[in-house]
């Protein structure tokens, strides 16, 4: 056999003085290094709540059950590297690697030199596009591993076309061509099972991967062409009929690419970052076939700039595409990093997150976070509304419901496992199993004293990369049935022997206070605020913290009725504690408005009586306002006190 002349190839070129070839480097490497400090300064939160919203298990079953569907492998390894996301600079230091590997890929395969090569950092550009458009598809994408499986399915499709490519340097023209045609086969028909439609574009790049020698007809490029569409267009549809059966007709051409619908709903715009992977390829491609023959065109004077300033431009209207679909939400941050908090039992800092200046409203659900804060550290009936209250609606195109963004977390702190177990479990079979989902399901077996349960959910906990300290350390609860007895716990504390660690005393004792509830059935029809301030307001007993529940919920609901008896009980309950500032300024309010109650035994302290004097003198001055204009003429000066809560912050919906 003949081999081919080592003058037929075209390799990367080597440097020549300063404008050698590797210097055409710095600007792709250097537009990789900005996007990886960028993503982990501004998008840590989203890529730390990545892999709590994914799962990756090192066993067979895992593997099975991913592999049902086409493109699993693809889930496979994507859910395997975004684990890495629990530190956010190192999965990005992967991803970011992993992109400037498809670049050099890249640049090899379809023999780019100069200026040319910076066209291959149009499609890590895309790719980081990709993630920072996700926003609230972090919660409502199925495909496992949404993160990483662009990157994973665009370096698949790069190393597929390494095999032809290099058949082209050892083999002669005929032989290549024989392979390329083989090697079309493959891919398509072994790679569709495992990468989905990722296998199906890799087939149609092998298939316009420009070659280093000219065709001997034009008959070669129409035979490749034929077979690649015949290929593309059958191979799904057989593996429908005999393995994907579970599959819809309709995906298999799209399997393994992330669905951007919701409902009966499809949000196309969230598809342009996809839709750019393809467009910088085609740009890739014609300069490979007319980037020589254009550079030959402006090889004298000032024209010898036109490619590389054209490329330049392109990159620049890259960067403003990015960063136009990039999605920024200060409520949206705002909440995971909230979630990061709690998950801390940062209390302090959930307050500090609600404290910073936003240009607008919070939502219901940082609202609620910042509630529960505050009643964990015990300073809800004095701090309440020093923060913003709103709700605004969280920044969606389609109806969000806080059971399948924050409110498992929400039921979990607030005593009400059975509902978190719940939304637990119909996501899990909605959306696929979770890390966070496994994580509350341990601990809510835990609580309820399903020890088997739980060591069940543990052991599937410890077999992940990051998972196996979280989980040892709950296991020890296994054997010590009596940590988590609310009667012994409090009794081994007064007797001064803990027998919780500090964090396990700070995470589980308030819960199970709140936990001393009566039995019954009921449902929160997904309206997670609604329901706990209902049955915590409606709520009776004789457990301090969760009686001081029962009269925040009432408060907030502005319900009289159901606020004395429990500020009543409150007082009987605590009588060396100093009444909270809100439950005076409620008890005050709520005794001149009905004088159902006499109050003029109750010892209020003076600046509740000043204050509501000085607020009803200022309301008789704005006599002729509307209330939208009381609103924000009060604010100043009372926006922080329960009489403006009551009065003037209306139509508040929960959700």
């Amino acid at each position: 056999m003949k081999s081919k002349s080592s003058n037929s190839t075209h390799p990367l070129p080597q440097p020549e003085g300063l404008r050698g070839g590797l210097l055409y480097w710095l600007m792709p490497v250097a537009i990789l290094v900005v996007a990886g400090i960028t993503l982990v300064l501004r998008e840590s939160e989203l890529l730390w709540r990545a892999q709590e919203l994914s799962l990756w298990l090192p066993t067979e079953l895992y593997w099975n059950t991913l592999m049902q569907y086409p493109g699993g492998a693809v889930s496979w390894l994507a859910c395997y590297l975004t684990q890495y996301f629990y530190y956010p600079w190192l999965g990005t230091l992967i991803m970011c690697g992993l992109w400037l590997v498809i670049c050099l890929l890249l640049a090899w395969e379809y023999r780019l030199r100069g200026p040319w090569l910076w066209l291959t950092v149009l499609v890590p550009l895309a790719l980081f596009a990709c993630v920072t458009q996700t926003g609230y598809w972090i919660y409502y994408q199925k495909l496992q591993g949404h993160l990483f499986v662009p990157t994973v399915g665009v370096l698949f499709a790069a190393l597929c076309m390494a095999v032809p490519r290099l058949a082209e340097s050892r083999l002669s023209s005929s032989s290549a061509r024989w392979v390329r045609l083989g090697w079309l086969m493959i891919v398509c028909l072994a790679g569709y099972p495992f990468f989905g439609a990722w296998a199906l574009g890799a087939t149609a790049l092998v298939a316009s991967l420009p070659g280093t020698q000219p065709a001997p007809s034009w008959r070669g490029p129409v035979v490749i062409t034929s077979f690649t569409l015949l290929l593309i267009g059958a191979i799904p549809q057989i593996y429908y009929q005999s393995i994907f059966e579970m599959t819809q007709r309709a995906y298999v051409y799209v399997a393994a690419m992330p669905s951007m619908r919701y409902g009966s709903e499809s949000f196309e715009i969230y598809r342009l970052p996809y839709y750019a992977i393809i467009l910088a390829f085609v740009l890739i491609i014609l300069a490979s076939r007319y980037g020589k023959a254009l550079a030959q065109r402006f090889a004298s004077g000032a024209k010898s700039y036109m490619p590389a300033a054209v490329i330049i431009v392109l990159i620049c209207l890259a960067v403003v595409g990015v960063n136009a679909v990039w999605y920024r939400d200060v409520n949206f941050q705002k909440e995971l990093a909230m979630n990061h908090a709690i998950d801390d039992l940062d209390w302090d800092r959930v307050l500090e997150i609600a404290r910073e200046p936003a240009d607008k409203k919070p939502t219901r659900q940082i609202v609620m976070f910042k509630n529960l804060a505050l009643f964990r550290l015990g300073r809800a009936g004095d701090e309440m509304f020093l923060y913003p209250e709103g709700a605004e609606k969280q920044n969606a195109p389609w109806q969000l419901h806080m059971t399948q963004v924050g409110g498992k977390q929400i039921y979990y702190h607030y005593g009400k496992e059975n509902f978190c177990y719940r939304w637990c479990m119909e996501d899990g079979v909605e959306f696929g199993w979770k890390l966070e989902l496994l994580k509350f399901m341990a601990r809510n077996s835990l609580l309820n004293h399903e020890w088997e349960v739980a060591r069940k959910y543990l052991n599937l906990i410890r077999k992940t990369t990051f998972g196996a300290e979280w989980a040892d350390h709950y296991a020890a609860l296994l054997n010590n049935h009596d940590a988590l007895d609310l009667e012994k716990v409090e009794a081994a504390i007064k007797a001064g022997k803990p027998i919780l660690s500090e964090r396990d005393t700070e995470e589980f004792l308030p819960i199970m206070h709140l936990m001393t509830y009566p039995d019954r059935l009921d449902g929160d029809n997904t309206l997670v605020e609604m329901y706990l301030l209902n049955t915590f307001a409606k709520g009776n007993g004789d457990d301090k913290m969760f009686q001081e529940m029962t009269l925040l919920c009432a408060l907030i609901m502005k319900d009289i009725d159901l606020f004395w008896p429990r500020f009543m009980k409150y007082a009987t309950l605590n009588p060396e504690v100093h009444m909270p500032r809100y439950y005076q300024e409620a008890a005050y309010l709520y005794g001149h408005l009905e004088n159902k109650v006499d109050i003029s035994h109750m010892p209020f302290d003076q600046s509740i009586r000043d204050t509501y004097d000085r607020f009803m003198q200022f309301n008789a001055q704005c006599g002729n306002m509307s209330e939208e204009q009381k609103a924000v003429a009060f604010a100043p000066m009372f926006g922080d006190t329960f009489f403006y809560f009551y009065f003037l912050v209306r139509n508040q919906k929960t959700n």
